[in-house]
């Protein structure tokens, strides 16, 4: 969880790519010490992205909030949609989605008394 005032690295998609083939090279020892080598602040950082490394290269130039490590499941919070921003299509089944949502919680109030 994130502290109050408390600041958070980018990292490009090269520099993830080349911690990961470090880390797999074997000739920089584990995670440990190959994150402090990179100055990182966790080994877990490293270790994710060498996981994401193994499945696809490619997904290290995504945003990792989004992205599913285990077994598909998504992991952290995902971006806010801006309604405006998508095109016509994306739209229509965004606010269907929502309006589907919606009537769900007023189904839910009615069978709980609530008006």
């Amino acid at each position: 969880m994130a502290k109050k005032g408390q600041k958070f690295n980018k990292y490009s998609p090269e520099f993830k790519k080349e911690a990961a083939q470090k880390y797999l090279s074997g000739k920089y020892g584990g995670y440990i010490s190959l994150s402090r080598e990179l100055d990182l602040k966790s080994p877990t950082q490293l270790k994710n992205w060498v996981k994401l490394y193994r499945q696809d290269p490619e997904l290290l130039n995504t945003d990792g909030r989004t992205l599913g490590i285990k077994d598909g499941a998504k992991k952290g919070r995902q971006k806010k949609v801006k309604v405006d921003e998508l095109d016509k299509d994306a739209q229509i089944e965004y606010l269907k989605m929502e309006n589907a949502i919606l009537k769900k919680a007023k189904a839910l109030r009615q069978n709980y008394g609530e008006h």
